[in-house]
């Protein structure tokens, strides 16, 4: 997936830790909701079957993008 980015985008994706509690609450995601910016969503469960971490594919845009500008501020000061 990186590689394929990497050729068709000209861009590198990296991991690294960043400042990630801003996205914990329920109201952080129901923003992208109210935009229509959840592209798809899927759960992880584990072995009994419960689900333990649920993932939203989420469009990045210009009506987006600023919903992260108190988060990058966070991760600019780490």
């Amino acid at each position: 997936m990186m590689q394929s980015l990497n050729a068709r985008f000209g861009i590198v994706l990296s991991v690294s830790e960043l400042y990630t509690d801003f996205y914990t609450t329920i109201e952080f995601t129901d923003q992208f909701k109210r935009l229509n910016a959840i592209l798809k969503e899927f759960e992880v469960k584990d072995h009994r079957d419960q689900t333990f971490l649920k993932i939203k594919m989420i469009n990045l845009n210009r009506k987006t993008l600023p919903l992260y500008k108190r988060l990058d501020e966070k991760n600019r000061a780490i």
